[in-house]
């Protein structure tokens, strides 16, 4: 029989009448089972009738659930949830400051009240004596800002802390200037997430870390590829990194206990019990934990900590829900609309955001959102406390859930307005028509609070735009007559129609572009049907630019089908789950047995059913000489030995547990005991007790084992745990140790594959993933430079370990048991009736060196010089075709002859022939100036090189050897790009200043155009016609030139950070950008706008280059190349 209904405490209070009502509410309803109303409410049967059970204040999804099931009046109870909320949010003991700081994490004043961190704090301490700068890498909500501040800044003297913030040169210059013996940079994310200017960024970098002090940085976990894209920072970070994980059971207990012993309280054990058992190896939760103690502590009894307070408080999944509710309950309701917009300005994507004081409107809005502790203001910014608010507070997760789209429109409003401002209030960058219609729509919807200055920009825009319309109305008024005027008027409502629909339709076209962008990795099909859809609903600049992106990815040689991968041969078998091949052997096990084969001639040697048909082969190993550890469903492992694998018993565990064999075959590894080989005896047990799950071993002194969703990392030769992480959810499969012994790949049952480093955790690179399953197989090939996974959904992805990207995708078209490569260097795929071998000279290969120099040529194949000189041809699908070494140790630049035949490298300087890869002149070994003089610029018209930086003066260098022409009127490092201009004699010069000049090399004479740009030039480009200059900054600025007159013809803004690239097309009709943001833009020169944006690369686009048709464009990044073509109707033919 079903257990009664536990009976409410004695008492009158308000929770207990609450829930008495509730009760009544199922009675009056029938008294449904609470199955059964579970099953009405989709909410669990224990979450329901905890919501009447009076011990706490249920959460107010879960109370509208409970009424809905039981028929009862919504709005009503809600209104009653809220009343009951603020009332018991003032049913509080004030009395004495609280030993708990909520949201808010510890300050240097509060050392004397920080525990549950004192180990890590001395160990962080000890490093600092040794090393001037550590990072501290952490999940948001792990405590990493009280850390620092209360554990390890509270120890110096002269500690000063501060935070990135959007301008981040005069925070850390602010810093400095007190003199600190310890400078602590919180909130380091904010690096990329206010601060928008690149500039401004690599400045604050260089000067962090020059600063003469020791420092110490606090960085969300997620936040590392970031940081790993700035070269000097990566070096910083290589042996100064520190992981903040989830505080142990016993730094919980200190933590929760101590702050209340140190004002003479005390905590209750079963509210002990329960926050440890609550919060015990959670990421994320210390501030709940922090805030629902605080709250507790307003309601302790006496001098106790209680759980029934605790309850009352909400608990660590309510209390702040519950503190936000009754904060938000006081409001009225202009005010609860000021409050919504306020906190929606204060998220950035789930990141908190830096809200100017003068931005926010609603002095007393504030002051309520203050008092609760969930924002903190401060002289000149407002913020939200902590960003587990984003998450906890259902009410702000539903308003940031519910329009996705309106906060976009609202943060490019934002950055607009901003840049308007900026810029001097330039008509020019004004909103027009589409975007100006999108953006009064949403604030006709949403209703939002905007700045001054955002109010200004968008009446600006109005303004102008009235000006528009009114230029067409005095044209149309010229057609005089009343029927000619009232035809003119229904022909504008129609087009006012038409212009409705027609930018519903660009809405719904750009909202499909996105979609197919977010699954271009995991469901590429997919997104290509997408991207098709986006484009025929309205050829919108995303649509096309994910089309031709879709289009890009299917030829570009790195998805393969089995017909064209050139499979050898293959061997049938029956329901294998597992593969080696060693001395000339193929081993095949499954769960009833053991067949081998001849590894030359496919047929089979033997074949050895398991004897035991009670029980299943669960894992094995095979030594050197062939010898088979089997470990067995009951617990059995047994030795496989001989010509007829004959079975000897070897040891017993209780569970079924993995087995590998260490100490070159003499010890076998079983669960997490060694034993030797010969003798069978224990000779020592691991630190890590039974290992049941996936684990690794590498070198016999590193070893990973995983468990659930979590990986923990041994040093086998000191016994001692070096790190660890986890992964979220699912349950990890696969864990493969990358050379180095530093990071690992791990993979899981819901098809994620990621690498991560072992010593801090943080996500490293992410492969592509697996749908409709686990990955079933996860290998690196035999030298260590790609990462193969496989999976159910039949598919196998090579991932290029050394750069970040994909090689290719195979298509098997049938689930993939698992992965193992020959001695031959052939990967062996196993799938469920067939072992199939894929020959090492048809797979491809990852190069480990980034492109120095990029052309086309005349036959469309693609040229490129790389990192080590190497010339490489490959055809339309970047696929090799020829390599031709040079005897270079390193090359930093390279540019091709116009006809191809020639290139120019430097380090060391030289020209050589294409063909053989032989200097047609001799390299000039003059040695670099310093050592940090790398090349800025190489451009080369096949008759002399122009060389600024580098190994050799700034000059012009003729391949012929005569003398060179050397550039002087500037120190070495003031220029930052070149190219030659409208003639032979002339070239263009970028500056660091943002200056552009013109200077003629026969009498030397320079003109400085009046360049608009504020930041560094770094990328030049004359069209072929020789009537276009084209310039751009670090800004992502591109100003267009007339080359017959110098002065500026046009401005084209699309990219984020600097454009690094820039390229016209062989005809000068289209111009491509390439830039720091990894995107490449086309624009269309004639009408200066831009054509299509192409998104795929992971890295910056540091070079360009046309097809000699213009038919399509390729760029080349840190991570990868790609062919981009730009033909739209066969891109779409090719993806239907």
């Amino acid at each position: 029989m079903p257990r009664g209904e536990r009976p409410l405490d004695e008492g009158d209070s308000p929770l207990l009448r609450f829930a008495a009502d509730l009760r009544q509410l199922r009675t009056n309803a029938g008294k449904p089972s609470y199955r059964e109303l579970s099953r009405r409410a989709h909410f669990s049967a224990s979450t329901l009738s905890d919501a009447a059970g009076g011990r706490k204040l249920p959460g107010l999804d879960a109370t509208l659930a409970y009424v809905r099931a039981c028929h009862g009046d919504e709005p009503a109870w809600e209104r009653r949830w809220h009343d009951l909320a603020v009332v018991m949010a003032q049913s509080k003991v004030s009395d004495g400051p609280s030993p708990y700081v909520g949201l808010n994490p510890f300050t240097t004043l509060d050392a004397d009240r920080f525990f549950g961190r004192e180990a890590l704090t001395h160990t962080l301490l000890d490093r600092l004596e040794r090393q001037p700068f550590l990072a501290v890498f952490g999940a948001s909500g792990e405590g990493k800002s009280s850390l620092l501040r209360a554990g390890i800044a509270a120890k110096f003297p002269n500690a000063v802390v501060c935070t990135p913030g959007p301008d981040p040169d005069a925070a850390l210059a602010d810093a400095l200037a007190h003199g600190p013996d310890l400078l602590v940079v919180d909130q380091f994310e904010e690096l990329f997430t206010l601060c928008e200017d690149e500039v401004q960024r690599t400045a604050f970098l260089d000067a962090l870390l020059a600063a003469d002090c020791r420092r110490v940085i606090a960085v969300r976990s997620d936040f590392y590829p970031q940081c790993a894209q700035y070269p000097k920072l990566a070096e910083a970070l290589t042996d100064a990194q520190v992981l903040l994980g989830t505080m142990t059971p016993d730094e919980l207990r200190r933590a929760i206990t101590q702050p209340a012993a140190s004002v003479g309280c005390t905590v209750e054990t079963a509210l002990l019990t329960t926050l440890v058992a609550e919060a015990a190896g959670r990421s994320g939760v210390l501030p709940l934990v922090s805030h629902a103690l605080l709250e507790t502590w307003h309601r302790r009894r006496g001098n106790t900590l209680t759980l029934s307070g605790y309850q009352a408080a909400g608990g660590i999944q309510g209390a702040l829900a519950q503190s936000a509710e009754a904060a938000f309950a006081t409001l009225d309701d202009e005010q609860q609309r000021l409050a919504k917009h306020l906190l929606l300005r204060l998220s950035a994507d789930g990141t908190r955001r830096l809200v100017p004081r003068q931005d926010v409107v609603g002095e007393e809005v504030l002051d309520v959102l203050a008092d609760t502790r969930l924002v903190t203001v401060d002289e000149h910014t407002v913020a939200v406390t902590h960003e587990a608010l984003f998450q906890a507070w259902p009410r702000l997760r539903a308003w940031l859930d519910e329009d996705h789209e309106g906060l976009r429109t609202h943060r490019r409003l934002t950055d607009a307005a901003r840049t308007w401002q900026e810029l001097g209030r330039d008509a020019g960058s004004l909103y027009r028509a589409t975007r100006l219609a999108e953006t009064t729509e949403w604030l006709t919807r949403a209703r939002p609070e905007l700045t001054g200055t955002e109010r200004e920009f968008i009446g600006a825009s109005r303004t102008l735009e009235r000006r528009r319309s009114r230029r067409l109305r005095w044209v149309a008024a010229g057609l005089s007559g009343l029927l000619l005027a009232t035809t003119a008027t229904a022909v504008v409502a129609v087009q006012q129609r038409r212009e409705v629909d027609r930018l519903e339709l660009v809405r719904r076209s750009q909202e499909l572009a996105e979609t197919s962008a977010a699954l271009a990795n995991s469901d590429p099909d997919r997104a290509a049907r997408t991207a098709v859809e986006a484009y025929r609903t309205y050829p919108t600049v995303e649509a096309r630019g994910r089309v031709l992106g879709a289009a890009a990815e299917a030829s570009s040689g790195r998805e393969i089908s089995l017909d064209h991968a050139g499979m050898g041969r293959s061997l049938r078998h029956n329901g294998a789950w597992s593969t080696a091949i060693r001395n000339g052997t193929i081993t095949l096990v499954g769960s009833r047995g053991i067949d081998t084969y001849d590894a030359t001639s496919f047929k089979q040697l033997r074949s050895v059913p398991h004897e035991d048909k009670s029980t299943y082969i669960f894992g094995w190993a095979m030594a050197g000489d062939g010898t088979l550890a089997v470990s067995e469903g009951n617990g059995r492992i047994t030795l496989r030995t001989g010509p007829e694998a004959t079975s000897v018993p070897f040891v017993t565990t209780p569970l079924p547990v993995g087995v590998h064999f260490t100490d070159n075959d003499r010890s076998l590894l079983v669960g997490g005991t060694v034993y030797d080989v010969a003798t069978r005896q224990k000779r020592n047990e691991l630190p890590v007790g039974q290992i049941t799950g996936p684990y690794a071993i590498q070198d016999d002194k590193v070893l990973a084992v995983a468990s659930g969703s979590s990986v923990t990392v041994w040093d086998l030769t000191t016994r001692q745990r070096t790190g660890g992480f986890a992964l979220g959810s699912g349950f990890i499969h696969r864990i493969v140790l990358l050379p180095g012994g530093k990071q690992a790949a791990v993979s899981n049952d819901e098809g994620l594959v990621q690498v991560r480093d072992l010593a801090t955790g943080v996500i490293v690179a992410t492969p592509p993933g697996h749908t409709g399953g686990p990955v079933t197989s996860l290998t690196p090939s035999p030298d260590k430079t790609v990462l193969v996974s496989a999976g159910q959904d039949g598919r196998l992805h090579l991932w290029d370990l050394a750069r970040g990207t994909t090689l290719a995708t195979l298509t098997i078209g049938r689930a993939v048991v698992n992965l193992t490569y020959a001695p031959d260097g052939s990967l062996a795929i196993l799938t469920e009736n067939e072992l199939m071998f894929w020959p090492p000279g048809n797979m491809p290969k990852a190069s480990g060196q980034a492109v120095r120099a990029l052309a086309v040529d005349s036959d469309g194949t693609v040229l490129t010089v790389d990192g080590a000189g190497v010339i490489e041809r490959r055809d339309e699908a970047l696929r090799p075709v020829h390599r031709q070494e040079t005897g270079m140790a390193q090359n930093w630049m390279g540019r091709f002859s116009p006809d191809r035949r020639l290139v120019a490298t430097s380090a060391p300087f030289s020209v050589r022939d294409v063909a053989t890869g032989k200097p047609v002149s001799p390299p000039r070994g003059l040695g670099y100036r310093t050592e940090s003089h790398l090349p800025v610029a190489l451009e080369f018209d096949g008759r002399s090189v122009l060389a600024i930086g580098g190994e050799v003066p700034d000059g012009l260098w003729p391949v012929d050897e005569t003398e060179p022409t050397l550039i002087g009127g500037l120190p070495w490092g003031q220029r930052t790009s070149a190219t030659f201009g409208r003639s032979d004699h002339e070239i263009v010069l970028g500056r660091e200043d943002g200056g552009v000049s013109v200077r003629d090399t026969k009498t030397w004479s320079e003109m400085a155009l009046r360049s608009p740009h504020k930041r560094p030039v770094r990328a030049l480009a004359m069209s072929p016609d020789r009537k276009l200059l084209a310039t751009a900054d670090d800004n992502g600025v591109i100003v267009l030139w007339d080359a017959t007159t110098w002065q500026q013809a046009g401005e084209l803004r699309g990219h984020t950070q600097a454009v690094t690239a820039l390229e016209f097309s062989p005809d000068s009709t289209r111009l491509a950008s390439g830039g720091r943001d990894s995107n490449v833009v086309v624009w269309a020169v004639g009408d200066r706008s831009m054509w299509a944006a192409l998104r795929g690369h992971s890295q910056p686009i540091t070079h360009l280059a046309w097809r000699p048709d213009g038919t399509a464009v390729v760029s080349a990044g840190a991570d990868a190349m790609t062919v981009w073509p730009l033909d739209v109707e066969k891109a779409l033919t090719s993806l239907a």
